[in-house]
C-alpha cells in the first residue's frame, strides 16, 4: 500500500530557487510539505507565503533568527506527520522520475534510495554494494518511525547530514535501491553547505 510522504526542506535566502523546488514536488503524492525558513533576509519567506495561497499542503515554520541548517532540518523532522519523509534542499529540485520512486514506497523498507544528477551532469549513484556510511546526501526517502530520535548535527567538525546519516545506518535499516535518477543536485555551487564545509577544512 502506498504510504503518506512528508516533503521537508530547510531554507535560508533561497529566493532564486525556492519556487522551482516547490514546483518539483508532486503535490498528488505529498501528504504535506514542511518548510523551515531559517531567518531569511531576502524574499524567500514572502515567496513561501504567496505559494501557500494555492498550495494548502504547504506548512511554513519560521525561525526569527538564523539558527543554522542543522536546526532547520531538525525542526522539519519534529513537525513531520507522514509515514515517510523525503528531504530536499531548497536549491535543488526533483526530476519527474521521483513519481516512479514514490510509487515504490509501500512500507516494506525503512529507506528507499534513488540516484542524483549534479548541475554538471554527473550521475551520483547509491548502490547496495556501496559502503552504507558513504554518500550521506539527499538520496533517500525514510520511514519516519525508523528515524526515532536521530537528528542532524548542529555543531562540531562533521556536517549535519553526515551525522544524521550515520545515526540511521547504525540502526541497520532495510533498504531498497531503486536505481532511478530522480533528484537534481545544485553542486558544485559557491555558498552551498558542502562548499562552506570543504573550504572550512582547507
Amino acid at each position: 500500500m502506498k504510504k503518506k510522504v512528508s516533503f521537508l526542506s530547510p531554507t535560508f535566502n533561497s529566493e532564486a530557487w525556492i519556487v522551482r523546488m516547490l514546483d518539483s514536488i508532486p503535490k498528488e503524492d505529498a501528504h504535506e510539505i514542511v518548510i523551515c525558513d531559517d531567518g531569511s533576509t531576502d524574499k524567500t519567506l514572502a515567496l513561501l507565503k504567496n505559494y501557500q495561497k494555492h498550495c494548502p499542503k504547504l506548512r511554513i515554520l519560521e525561525n526569527r533568527k538564523n539558527a543554522g541548517a542543522g536546526h532547520a532540518y531538525n525542526r522539519c523532522l519534529d513537525e513531520a506527520t507522514g509515514d515517510y519523509v523525503a528531504i530536499i534542499d531548497s536549491d535543488d529540485y526533483y526530476l519527474p522520475a521521483i513519481r516512479e520512486v514514490l510509487a515504490q514506497v509501500d512500507g516494506r523498507y525503512d529507506i528507499y534510495y534513488y540516484n542524483m544528477v549534479t548541475r554538471l551532469g554527473k550521475i551520483l549513484e547509491k548502490k547496495s554494494t556501496d559502503d552504507p556510511y558513504r554518500k550521506s546526501g539527499q538520496f533517500k526517502i525514510i520511514r519516519r518511525s525508523f528515524i526515532g530520535d536521530s537528528r542532524f548535527g548542529t555543531q562540531g567538525p562533521v556536517p549535519g547530514d553526515v551525522h544524521f546519516h550515520k545515526l540511521l545506518i547504525d540502526k541497520k535499516p532495510a533498504c531498497k535501491y531503486t536505481g532511478i535518477v530522480a533528484y537534481w543536485y545544485n553542486y558544485p555551487r559557491e555558498g552551498s553547505e558542502t562548499h562552506i564545509y570543504r573550504n572550512r577544512k582547507k
